[in-house]
This record gives C-alpha cells, structure tokens and sequence, in this order.
C-alpha cells in the first residue's frame, strides 16, 4: 500500500503524477512517450523526472494505459 508520511510531497507522488498523466492522455488520446514526459516535467517540475518511470508503470499494471512500441506512445484503454 502506497502510504504518504509527513514528509511526503504529495506533488511528487507516483499516485499524483499517474494522474496527471491519465489526464494528459485522455485529452490526447495517443501521445508520444517524450512529448509526455515533457508535458509532465513542465507541469510538475523537474523533479517530478524520478518519479516519471515509476508513474507509467503504475498506470500500466494497473491496466489503464498500453505502450504501442512501434509509434513509441502511450495509448489510454478503455476500461
């Protein structure tokens, strides 16, 4: 279980910025793994970089997202 302490910032959470993300891909519908990760970064901040990887795997295991290796984006299921 994911549970913040006191010294969690929650922007910098892997459940906030799996969020943002699902926001992101959902008003784009398809979109490139840089070119979200971009967006991610300018929203968030730099920081937000470490914690990137671990978001997307998050929203994959989860089954909310799907890699399209060929186009190297990221597609939202619908579920």
């Amino acid at each position: 279980m994911i549970v913040p302490d006191k010294h969690t910032n929650i922007r910098y959470s892997v459940i906030y910025i799996s969020g943002v993300m699902m926001n992101e891909i959902k008003i784009n519908g398809i979109i490139k793994y840089s070119d979200l990760q971009d967006v991610i970064l300018m929203k968030i901040g730099k920081q937000a970089k470490e914690v990137f990887e671990f978001a997307i795997s998050f929203l994959y295991l989860i089954g909310k997202v799907e890699y399209n290796e060929k186009l190297d984006s990221i597609i939202m299921l619908d579920k």
